[in-house]
């Protein structure tokens, strides 16, 4: 071993941060060449830090691995991460995420700071193009202190991309096309994308389109009502004149097909199908100012409009029915750094102030829809933090949050709320040898009961004629917010020339506990033919996760584990969302003279047989994948890029815990992809 990595946890003003050698990534330029780049995030602190100096658990996937993983959706990005999963089936707009036990309205996800906030009976909440992506950035845990409501389970931030992820240096105008096949479902996808920039100003455009047919299953036959037509475009504009950033942008995306009336089940006589369209706009206006000449003059601006409008027309009964779901809102603050790197005491503090608002309203063969009432919510949050150093040895960050929330009735029986809540979180991170940080953390996290969980009524099921009646939501304009709180404690090291002069060893370890109050769970009585959210007393969930990563010039390897226990502390039941243990071991090589990047990844993941009473239990398995990428290094092939892939490799027949019905079989991937 030649070297230690010293990555400093103190790191606060920007002056500071560019020493510090953070926990190196690698990424492949255009020619397949290894390069040391240092990944940082905005997600823990909304000012951006390197992942090495954040008392959290946060994972980061780049472009590249975007790319490379040819992604149909969030699922294939999300699931090689330790304590993250996706439940309820293959049909993307059906799947559910789920992080350390928590899924669902108790993870904030966000498209360009834009609150995706939708919740709608069996649909998921990722409706996106995954090659529009920059970046995903998630945090495992609760975040509620900088984020508010919602923010119990973990933070998921997708950016799209913009002009300057495409031009290379010197380049003015250019243009990209791509196209790709996949066999397990037999589609064909292509999208095309116009960039250049102009004194101060750069702009992007893009247009995606994917077509499929039905998914076709390890055991050979065909998931019935599952293929889909999907549409997707992008434009955005940025200004960039001096310490001036504004950038003006929207993205829209749809899909469409015959799909069961629950898309997370089979279809057959009690699931109606459906021809379905889902549609999501975003709206974005963003502005920032950052000069090193201003150090207590850092503000931040985002402003957004997230529509979600779902229309089914059922084939058999001939009902139409239409949701919507808007959500509007803004986040301003300003940082200020007090100090330099040569004071003992730096800091940085943070006010900030957002709002959001929740429309909701749904309609049956053009009249109102019990079982989606029309209904909204005005959140008001106002949070400071304090990025604190000491010297080299010892970093803290202290943040309190208030929020105000109403929420308003317009059609269905309840009445209108108001109530209030602060969440605090401190974090501390000690330097304790050239090698090793060791890391803590403790906070309260709330979660404001949504609209639909509030307020739903209607019919849910149909009964079986003769012995069960058919099943109605209850409303229940009572539900308490859910409270959680957390502390986690961890390490993060890293060492670089260990075998050769150009490698690097990074490894960290995550234990958390959280005892969570007010549960909100669904209780469905058959018998009584009623379904009514109701808030659990006390609740329990605790694990871990560790990561191993390796890097060198021509061959990489990684390795993650995850683990997730949950429990009901008043009878001693083991909670349902709870995901069994899983693995994930990535190993790979490349070869930079020809421009080629390969690798293989196994998931493995353990039975689940700890389910409370009623809930089907779940066998283990192991899914493995091979992929490449070739970047052609000759002149006359310049600009272009295949990528291949196998998923899924020994066809292995399997079910995830808490879906019924089985994954998607072997799935041969290409894309080819030339940029100029």
């Amino acid at each position: 071993m030649r070297k230690i990595i010293r990555y400093a946890a103190i790191a606060i003003t920007p002056a500071h941060r560019a020493g510090v050698i953070a926990q190196a990534q690698t990424k492949t330029s255009l020619n397949g060449e290894h390069h040391t780049f240092k990944p940082m995030t905005v997600i823990v602190t909304r000012t951006e830090r390197s992942l090495a100096e954040l008392p959290a658990s946060v994972s980061v996937l780049d472009s590249e691995q975007i790319m490379r993983r040819q992604a149909q959706s969030m699922d294939d990005l999300l699931q090689v991460l330790p304590n993250v999963d996706f439940t309820s089936g293959p049909r993307p707009i059906g799947e559910t995420l789920t992080i350390r036990g928590l899924s669902s309205e108790r993870i904030l996800t966000t498209i360009d700071g834009a609150r995706q906030d939708s919740s709608m009976g069996h649909l998921g909440r990722f409706f996106i193009e995954p090659d529009l992506l920059k970046r995903v950035d998630v945090l495992r845990g609760p975040a509620s202190a900088i984020y508010g409501s919602g923010a119990l389970g973990g933070v998921v931030t997708m950016t799209t991309r913009e002009a300057s992820d495409f031009l290379a240096p010197g380049q003015r105008f250019g243009a990209r096309l791509k196209g790709g096949y996949q066999s397990v479902n037999n589609e064909g996808s292509t999208s095309a994308a116009l960039f250049g920039q102009a004194s101060d100003w750069d702009f992007l455009g893009n247009f995606s389109y994917r077509d499929s047919d039905d998914i076709t299953l390890a055991s050979g036959q065909e998931l019935d009502s599952s293929a889909a037509e999907n549409f997707s475009g992008l434009a955005r504009v940025s200004y960039k004149p001096g310490a001036h950033r504004l950038r003006i942008g929207g993205d829209y995306f749809s899909t469409e097909g015959i799909f069961p009336a629950n898309p997370q089940t089979v279809s057959d006589g009690a699931n109606e199908n459906a021809a379905t369209k889902i549609e999501r706009r975003t709206y974005t206006f963003q502005y920032s100012y950052d000069d090193p000449a201003h150090p207590w003059f850092k503000p931040k601006f985002n402003a957004y409009r997230n529509e979600l409008r779902d229309s089914r027309n059922r084939l058999e009964s001939g009902r139409q029915t239409t949701s919507e779901f808007v959500t509007t809102g803004f986040n301003l603050q300003n940082s200020m750094d007090f100090g330099d790197s040569q004071d003992f005491l730096m800091q940085t503090i943070t006010l900030g102030v957002n709002y959001f608002k929740d429309e909701e309203e749904g309609r049956e063969n053009g009249n109102p829809r019990p079982s989606f009432p029309k209904a909204s919510s005005d959140v008001w949050g106002f949070y400071i933090q304090d990025e604190i150093s000491l010297g080299q040895y010892l970093s803290l960050i202290p943040a309190v949050r208030y929020d105000r929330y109403t929420l308003e009735l317009e059609t269905g029986a309840g009445e209108n709320t108001t109530d209030e809540a602060i969440s605090p979180r401190i974090g501390g991170m000690i330097h304790l040898a050239s090698w090793l940080n060791l890391w803590g953390s403790y906070g309260k996290a709330f979660r404001a009961p949504t609209l639909p969980e509030r307020f739903t009524e209607g019919l849910h099921f149909r009964g079986v004629p003769g012995r069960l009646p058919d099943n109605f939501f209850i409303p229940n304009p009572d539900l308490k917010p859910e409270t959680v709180y957390t502390w986690e404690a961890g390490f993060k090291s890293a060492w670089e020339e260990i075998l050769t002069a150009t490698d690097r060893l990074n490894l960290e370890f995550t234990y958390f506990d959280t005892k969570a109050d007010n549960f909100i769970d669904l209780k469905v009585n058959t018998l009584a033919g009623t379904t009514q959210n109701a808030n659990l007393d006390k609740a329990r969930l605790h694990g871990f996760e560790t990561g191993i990563r390796y890097d060198s010039k021509h061959f990489f390897a990684g390795a993650s584990f995850g683990r997730t226990y949950g429990e009901n502390t008043n009878t001693g039941l083991p909670l349902t969302n709870v995901q069994p243990a899983k693995g994930v071991v990535n190993l790979g090589g490349r070869f930079s003279p020809w421009g080629l990047v390969f690798g293989g990844q196994g998931r493995f993941v353990a039975k689940q047989d700890r389910v409370p009473p009623g809930v089907l239990e779940a066998a283990g398995y192991s899914v493995y994948d091979l992929y490449a990428t070739w970047l052609p290094s000759s002149a006359g092939l310049k600009g272009l890029r295949m990528d291949f892939g196998i998923d899924n490799l020994t066809n292995k027949e399997y079910r995830r815990y808490l879906s019924v019905i089985e994954e998607a079989g072997r799935n041969f991937k290409v894309a080819l992809t030339y940029q100029f």
